[in-house]
């Protein structure tokens, strides 16, 4: 993670986005950075119900990455 915005105005969710994907509708974040620790934890629930959608409109490809397990 190389940005991360929350953006709040007069006490409503304006934008909520990490490395420029942004999330609409989170319900709750939590945010965890220790000094050392790299990268910081984010967490975040988003409810899901129909016409819901996990992808942003147009993905950047350079914020994807691969996993390993």
């Amino acid at each position: 993670m190389k940005d991360l915005k929350i953006e709040y105005r007069d006490g409503q969710l304006i934008e909520f986005s990490i490395d420029g994907v942004s999330f609409k509708s989170v319900s709750a974040i939590s945010f965890n950075h220790e000094v050392g620790e790299t990268p910081p934890t984010v967490s975040i629930s988003i409810p899901l119900g129909f016409g819901g959608s996990l992808a942003p409109a147009r993905p950047y490809h350079e914020n994807l990455q691969i996993i390993d397990k």
